[in-house]
């Protein structure tokens, strides 16, 4: 209980530190984009979810304790067992030895000196006997002591899986302090300043992206919660989901199969100028929300004649008014709960002149998105800072019109990148509908962390 009490007020002092650093780097960044004034209902909301998260967090706190507790009586147990195993062991060996050295080779004599020294062939008969006896004792005694060293090396590492099991267990109560911090310093500040981080609600848009050159740069990636980015002829494009309603966005391009498919998913309405004919007809065919830019009529999307066609379509979301604010509020976790190896850079490619790396700054705790070795920015001049990256491996083949599709329904393998850490998993889609879930390799669902999400399909390895 000493050494609990000890860890706690060790890992609250550094939580603290943690946090400080983090959230005053996270809202430089963000702050100016992500945080809004809440009318009293949004923010009665997400107050609501805090508290229950806080709750749950304080729960699972508390149960980690008691497991901490447990799992350090039972390795205290295990060490004893072991002692007394290894001394009962290593006795018997002495043992076994002192027999061996003293009727095998007692006198320097051999099995066959023993036979041959046989006065008659009656003696020669006793002797051979006897020895029989012996070893097939002995061998009985061997198998005895071969059995106990299976036993004692099953007891070892049980002994050190239940010791990682604790340091991975002591890990996560700290991460989870570290959370739970973090969620009652956002509570406190919203309280004061009623202004709310608008990314915690749940996406309701999402709009298909153009990343052509000379599209480039974007506008409204930066506030966007998620975006997914996936190969087309010969360069990529981006589906964006957004929480917020940033007043330009774009350039929009057109849909694909898969981008439908992964609107549909997140239940978000597209935003997509217009598509071939076999994608307009999957879209109808969908319980999609969907609106093909080219032909809406509104005056919230419109071309911008300062850039050439077709990269020149844009979207104000402030004023489009087809989607309303989600009052779904989603809390995620500020800090991971398990270890992984070094994953401070990030190295993709799609083609030889679209290279993309993601480079860990420990101050923000997020990654910064470079793309041919440069900086990577949105029109408005903010740097895309990822949270999470997910480079998610699928089968690729082409459609109709030639067109590299990937295949997501299905699973496959994921890298994830967060805290300056990587981690091998796979993800999981079942149906055309139905959400892609994420998990680490020992089958738990990964919960990404507070922040933007880059999701990278890419090929197959």
């Amino acid at each position: 209980m000493r050494r609990l009490c000890l860890w706690t007020l060790v890992i609250f002092a550094f939580a603290a530190a943690l946090f400080t650093a983090f959230s005053g780097d996270r809202q430089d960044h963000q702050g100016s984009v992500l945080a809004q004034e809440a009318d009293p209902r949004e923010l009665e909301e997400v107050i609501r979810a805090l508290d229950e998260a806080i709750k749950k967090k304080e729960q699972e706190i508390s149960g980690l304790k008691a497991d901490i507790q447990q799992t350090e009586l039972e390795i205290a147990r295990a060490e004893k067992e072991l002692s007394t195993i290894t001394a009962r062991f290593n006795e018997k060996v002495r043992l076994f030895g002192s027999r061996v050295r003293s009727i095998y080779i007692k006198g320097g004599m051999s099995y066959l000196e023993i036979l041959l020294e046989a006065d008659n062939f009656g003696d020669l008969i006793i002797r051979a006997a006897y020895l029989k006896r012996i070893l097939s004792h002995d061998s009985r005694l061997v198998a005895d002591l071969r059995n106990e060293q299976t036993l004692l090396q099953q007891k070892k590492s049980g002994l050190e899986e239940k010791q990682e099991l604790l340091q991975a267990m002591l890990y996560k109560l700290e991460a989870e302090h570290q959370n739970l911090l973090a969620q009652l310093k956002e509570k406190e500040e919203i309280l004061q300043s009623s202004r709310i981080i608008s990314s915690r609600f749940k996406p309701v848009y999402g709009i298909t992206i153009d990343n052509h050159p000379q599209a480039r740069p974007q506008a409204g990636l930066a506030e966007a919660s998620v975006v997914y980015e996936y190969e087309v002829e010969g360069i990529t494009r981006y589906l964006a989901l957004f929480s917020t309603f940033p007043s330009r966005v774009g350039p929009i391009r057109s849909a694909r199969t898969h981008s439908t498919i992964l609107a549909l998913e997140n239940d978000v309405r597209l935003i997509y100028a217009s598509a071939s004919n076999d994608v307009l007809n999957f879209i109808k065919s969908l319980p999609l929300r969907h609106t093909n830019a080219l032909f809406a009529g509104s005056s919230s999307i419109y071309r911008d004649n300062s850039r050439w066609a077709p990269h020149n379509l844009y979207v104000n979301l402030a004023t489009l008014g087809l989607e309303k604010k989600s009052s779904q509020v989603i809390i995620r976790p500020a800090y991971l709960d398990r270890k992984g190896s070094p994953g401070t850079y990030v190295n993709l490619q799609y083609y030889s002149y679209h290279k993309i790396e993601y480079r860990y700054n420990p101050e923000l705790q997020a990654y910064q998105r470079y793309l041919n070795g440069k900086i990577y920015k949105d029109e408005a001049g903010n740097n895309i800072i990822a949270r999470n990256i997910i480079v998610q491996y699928a089968p690729h083949s082409r459609d109709s019109l030639n067109r590299p599709t990937p295949n997501l329904i299905g699973s496959g393998a994921i890298d994830y990148y967060a805290q300056g850490q990587r981690f091998l998993g796979s993800w999981r889609k079942d149906s055309i509908e139905a959400p892609t879930r994420f998990y680490y390799q020992d089958g738990t669902e990964i919960q990404l962390l507070s922040g933007q999400t880059w999701i990278q399909i890419m090929r197959d390895k």
